[in-house]
């Protein structure tokens, strides 16, 4: 009793906690509130603080990249965060416009379908970063920046905002590799609760008129859980489709200019080394959403396996029925999609 209690009480939020926590920070996502007073506190924060890190800074690229203009090399070298920006405004514009649904996503997370359902499970989900004195970036500003002390504070603002906006990015990014990390251990935990669903009440349960009942209300309660996660996987995609999409394409163009700059430069350059460390960077927030898209799939492909693994041949003809009803359906893999037209796999990643 003790230790279905501890399952029960299992958060599944925590796997993107830390990252609603950090885009709320950012105000990009407003908390729940009790009173009209705090949320109007919280919106005033987050349009000084989202207009002032993010808009500002974003403004200042878009202007630099008119003044240079022409200049294949300079408007490359000023496209790097551009790009990355821009596309976090897809991602911004999820959040902020669709945070209702965003917060029923996360409450769902919680749903008793999801929670383990033995101590198996519970470990699955436990244990489920020219040489001269100069700017850091490329930016446009209606002054001079070469003076003292107004080049020292564009410099600590640069840093600061590139910080922000990166981590802002990152937790958007990382949220989103958690919810479908969540979807992966949902399936993982479905296969196990398959495979070891009538075993289980034969162990506990001495009637076989009784074990029968149980082993068929377990398999609903199954089907119900596997049905959440098709709900849920469906209304993750619906949100966030769009920027998914927005970030495969942008990350291809910025691959490719990073591509170009690098064969401008020397290779035991610091520019080298930093464009090397962004190219890595925009790909590892690729390959998070390919490998997780692909464990989804793989969790899925599994279910058919599992349920045939649940000892059906001694059960009644409506259980054997049921569970056929379900192995079929159970053959059309869970798939991620981005825009509607590529699956989130290691595939798709390679290609």
């Amino acid at each position: 009793m003790e230790e279905n209690l501890i399952m029960q009480q299992l958060d599944v939020q925590d796997f993107v906690k830390l990252n609603i926590k950090c885009i709320q920070f950012f105000g990009y996502f407003c908390p729940e509130y009790d009173t009209i007073f705090k949320k109007i506190c919280y919106y005033i924060y987050a349009v000084l603080f989202v207009g002032f890190f993010y808009i500002l800074c974003m403004l200042s690229q878009l202007a630099n990249m008119i003044a240079v203009f022409g200049d294949i090399e300079k408007m490359t070298e000023t496209s790097f965060l551009l790009l990355t920006n821009i596309v976090q405004a897809l991602k911004l514009y999820s959040f902020m416009v669709y945070g209702s649904r965003v917060r029923q996503l996360i409450r769902s997370m919680n749903r008793k379908e999801f929670k383990p359902k033995n101590w198996k499970q519970f470990n699955m989900l436990m244990n489920g970063v020219d040489d001269s004195i100069r700017l850091p970036l490329s930016g446009w500003y209606p002054f001079s920046t070469n003076t003292t002390p107004i080049f020292e504070f564009i410099y600590i603002y640069q840093i600061v905002a590139t910080l922000v906006n990166g981590l802002g990015n990152i937790s958007m990014d990382t949220f989103l590799s958690g919810t479908i990390m969540a979807i992966s251990e949902q399936l993982n935990i479905l296969n196990n609760s398959f495979q070891i669903m009538k075993q289980e009440f034969e162990r506990e349960v001495k009637k076989i008129q009784q074990a029968q009942t149980e082993v068929r209300q377990s398999l609903i309660c199954n089907i119900i859980h596997y049905k959440y996660i098709i709900q849920f996987a469906d209304e993750m995609t619906s949100l966030f489709t769009t920027c998914i999409m927005g970030q495969f394409v942008v990350s291809v163009i910025i691959i490719c200019m990073t591509m170009f700059q690098m064969s401008l430069v020397s290779v035991l350059s610091l520019q080298f080394l930093s464009m090397l460390l962004y190219q890595v960077c925009i790909l590892l927030e690729i390959f998070l959403w390919c490998y997780y898209g692909n464990e989804v799939i793989l969790e899925s492909n599994k279910l058919t396996e599992s349920a045939y693994m649940s000892e059906w041949i001694n059960c009644s003809k409506d259980f054997r029925s049921n569970l056929l009803t379900f192995m079929i359906r159970s053959q059309f893999p869970l798939k991620l999609y981005a825009g509607g037209y590529f699956a989130l796999s290691l595939d798709t990643f390679m290609a």
